[in-house]
């Protein structure tokens, strides 16, 4: 699997990429900002972009995704299903208070836990780790040993718990039963700062107890 990666926005919201090695199939995770710059290292890659996947629905991490559907011939933009009212609230998504500017996020379809996303010979599970956001997915590559974690799971953090419909021991328990039991060395690209590993966050991150 090849991984690129970019950070955009006024937050500093990682956007991810995953891709077939073979076929250049690829996933575009969290289209944060800037579509043209997007679509650009995806042309620069040779990537063949087929979805884009939310780990959640705040603003900082959709406001990309229709200028960025349109430029990849229309792919379908796929996000949690207990997120939809984020999508559809710019006070629960934050676009309101945030920016001034309301923003809704319009959407194809919707996954839950257990879910498989493919793409080539990639496959994504799906996990289920409310807390940040009440409908908050990672997507774990089992056979590449990586996690895209999104705001859940940070470089010895976590994501905040202090937002609408948010909910810190819950986000704590995510974490705890869902991400600590993946193998230790799988890789974590996370929603914000630099990418770490589980075994990792076991041993150092303070923020979850």
């Amino acid at each position: 699997m090849r991984v690129k990666g970019l950070t955009v926005g006024a937050l500093g919201t990682n956007c991810w990429i995953t891709a077939d090695e073979e076929t250049n199939q690829a996933i575009i995770f969290d289209p944060a900002d800037n579509a043209k710059r997007i679509f650009e290292t995806i042309e620069k890659a040779g990537f063949k972009p087929e979805k884009i996947v939310l780990t959640h629905c705040h603003f900082d991490h959709f406001l990309a995704t229709g200028e960025l559907k349109q430029l990849c011939g229309g792919i379908p933009v796929i996000i949690p299903a207990k997120d939809k009212i984020l999508a559809e609230s710019p006070d629960y998504n934050l676009s309101r208070a945030f920016t001034g500017r309301p923003k809704t996020l319009e959407f194809d379809e919707t996954i839950d836990s257990g879910d498989i996303i493919t793409c080539g010979s990639l496959k994504a599970r799906v996990i289920f780790t409310p807390g940040h956001t009440p409908g908050g997915c990672c997507y774990y590559f089992e056979n590449e040993h990586t996690l895209i974690s999104g705001d859940t799971l940070f470089f010895m953090s976590v994501g905040r718990s202090d937002f609408p419909l948010a909910d810190g021991a819950l986000l704590n328990e995510s974490i705890q039963e869902k991400l600590f039991a993946l193998p230790d060395d799988t890789q974590v690209f996370t929603g914000h700062g630099n990418p770490t590993s589980i075994g990792f966050e076991k041993q150092h991150n303070m923020y979850v107890y």
